[in-house]
């Protein structure tokens, strides 16, 4: 609703750098009714507030001066305009808003020289295991993937990350036969591993990974092998810092004859009891990529159960796009920080598959997981739920290639 609201509000804020020009598309109500309120905030918390007076007569526009000085000080500063109700009405409260705009700039940081420790790595026959400052991890050679990230007392990965390509259908999913066309990046998301299937070889080939480790951090990076036709070259790579940050890309290399993909990120789980969810980035609601204006950039909390929309038919949902950072913890505060590039992020109780094979809200499985899915993937759609597909700007092509690197922390108590 946040989405339909932005779209249909008569009062709309376009920022250039210095300035906000106010469009009145009222057709009788002047803007001196309503109370404009703008907010400076920095990296999502409130800083400064101050009321702007506005009398921009219906269907006019008007410019007034940015309330606010440019700052000098490191981070991302958003500037926050709400016009809202100055008096109740017999549809809404006083205070109730009733349109919104924000422009955001950024002060780059300068480089801060960190404190690094050294790490103990020790390499197994199929493993490999690194013990930090306050936390160790584990590396699953035969899989290609981090399999255990131990921090705080706490084993913070349930299901190693994973490539991931696919979302469950929406009902305009369904309507597009989205997952008929689609349906091989489905397969590969399920199904890709380290071992290259061959006549051969009844256990496949298997594929070294590439190791290079360095005073303050190692990195492991991955081949992964697809099951799709044509085959695409995919790769998982993991860097591990002296703090217990874990950087992780996931690339793909272009290739041709394939549909475009639902999704593109990783997906990774963790223990059901880390359900509690905060981010920076669009909210409150869910947002994606072609349903993200009625987002507001800002800082919010929920547990990741109510992410799950109650759709009558279990689909798609809980998306947050534009997100900075989000951290996933238990009762206790422990948990992991992702961050990276604005990504799409959602942490849901259930997988895509499990969400795709109930009819109902009732039919899903019992919670046993928290499910991570960060990446990016194509849009919605929404036109109608009879056979418009997303629009080509919102999707993902494929023979292009994709890119994608977060970060991610483990959180100790508190």
């Amino acid at each position: 609703m946040q989405e339909v609201k932005f779209n249909y509000q008569n009062i709309c804020i376009e920022f250039s750098e210095r300035d906000m020009l106010i469009r009145n598309y009222f057709l009788f109500t002047g803007t001196e009714r309503f109370t404009c309120v703008a907010t400076l905030l920095l990296n999502g918390g409130k800083i400064e507030e101050c009321i702007v007076p506005t009398a921009v007569a219906p269907q006019e526009c008007g410019s007034y001066p940015i309330p606010f000085k440019r700052r000098e000080k490191a981070g991302e500063y958003t500037v926050d305009v709400s016009f809202r109700l100055k008096e109740n009405t017999a549809w809404a409260a006083a205070g109730h808003e009733i349109a919104f705009g924000q422009t955001v700039y950024a002060v780059k940081e300068t480089a801060v020289s960190k404190e690094y420790k050294p790490m103990r790595v020790i390499y197994g026959g199929w493993n490999i295991g690194i013990i930090g400052d306050g936390f160790s991890m584990q590396f699953d050679l035969r899989r290609g993937a981090i399999s255990s990230y131990q921090c705080g007392g706490a084993e913070l990965i349930k299901s190693a990350p994973v490539p991931n390509f696919w979302r469950p259908p929406t009902e305009n999913d369904r309507g597009s036969l989205m997952a008929a066309r689609y349906g091989q990046w489905k397969l590969a998301s399920m199904y890709s591993g380290i071992r290259v299937p061959s006549d051969d070889q009844p256990y496949g080939i298997y594929t070294k990974p590439e190791i290079a480790e360095a005073k303050y951090s190692i990195m492991l990076k991955f081949r992964l092998h697809l099951p799709s036709l044509p085959v695409v070259l995919c790769f998982m790579s993991y860097t591990v810092h002296s703090d217990g940050t874990v950087d992780v890309t996931h690339i793909c290399e272009p290739v041709k004859g394939l549909p475009g993909m639902p999704a593109f990120g990783v997906m990774l789980k963790m223990d059901a009891g880390f359900d509690r969810l905060s981010w920076y980035g669009l909210g409150p609601q869910e947002t994606y990529c072609d349903r993200m204006k009625g987002g507001r950039l800002g800082i919010y909390h929920n547990f990741v159960g109510d992410n799950m929309a109650r759709y009558l038919r279990p689909q798609e949902c809980g998306s947050h796009a534009g997100v900075r950072w989000a951290a996933v913890r238990d009762k206790e505060g422990r948990g992991l920080m992702f961050s990276g590039e604005p990504m799409e992020f959602s942490a849901l109780h259930h997988t895509p598959y499990e969400i795709e094979n109930a009819d109902h809200i009732y039919e899903l499985p019992p919670v046993y997981n928290t499910v991570i899915r960060l990446g990016m993937q194509m849009g919605v759609g929404g036109d109608d739920s009879w056979g418009a597909r997303t629009h080509p700007e919102y999707l993902l092509d494929a023979s292009n290639g994709k890119e994608f690197t977060f970060h991610m922390k483990g959180l100790k108590n508190g």
